[in-house]
């Protein structure tokens, strides 16, 4: 009797064993099947901003070495706040259990003149501000994930601040790049990144970040290219 128990006991525990091994990956489907239209744009998210993050790093290199320390220094900023967007994005895609991209690839785009760089980098910021996350919100916000909608609201709150920093170069004319270049080289302090929501500023905010209003301490200085 106590040996067919033992028995009986020893089935239930394989199975529920069995149970864990088969029903979890099924729990993690069905996260992404509850929220399609959330894990589309999440990966559109995650791959757009990894893609500009990348973009940025190799305009900051062109204006090292065109001799723009300045400009290069504000590629590093935006490029160090689209890393914490896509950060942001594959957290929601892990909740969601689809399967986060990889990203070591490098950069293949496009690398024009510093002031090229910089007019892309304008149109770049606008359209995300003007399209890409206003569109995306509608598109999840009928299934309604919280952190999902949270860290757009955060992507497209910092994308403003990038543009508010580079809004004038559209009106450059080749014939000032230089002594707007010199300006930029001349102002540069340092920029901070809010590890939370890729808010950029020149200065630490004295008690939490004006985007997602995580504690000031979680904002890190961006090391100046060199």
């Amino acid at each position: 009797m106590r040996a067919g128990h033992g028995r009986r006991r020893f089935v239930k525990r394989g199975l529920a064993l069995l149970g864990v091994c088969t029903i979890a990956p099924l729990r993690r489907a069905e996260a992404a099947t509850g929220y399609p239209a959330t894990a589309a744009a999440m990966q559109e998210a995650h791959a757009a901003e990894t893609r500009v993050s990348k973009q940025y790093v190799a305009f900051g290199r062109k204006a090292l070495a065109d001799g723009y320390k300045g400009v290069a220094y504000l590629f590093a900023a935006f490029a160090s706040s689209e890393q914490v967007h896509a950060a942001n994005f594959g957290k929601v895609l892990a909740q969601l259990g689809v399967a986060v991209p990889r990203t070591e690839a490098p950069y293949e785009g496009p690398v024009g003149t510093t002031r090229e760089n910089l007019i892309a980098a304008a149109k770049g910021e606008a359209e995300s501000i003007e399209a890409l996350y206003p569109r995306m919100l509608e598109r999840i916000r009928a299934e309604g994930h919280p952190d999902a909608m949270r860290y757009v609201e955060f992507a497209w709150a910092s994308e403003r601040q990038h543009h508010d920093r580079i809004r004038q170069v559209r009106r450059y004319s080749p014939t000032m790049f230089e002594l707007v270049a010199k300006h930029i080289d001349a102002k540069t302090g340092s920029y901070f990144v809010c590890q939370a929501c890729g808010s950029t500023l020149v200065a630490v905010p004295a008690s939490s970040c004006p985007v997602c209003r995580a504690p000031a301490a979680g904002y890190r200085r961006v090391e100046p290219p060199a």
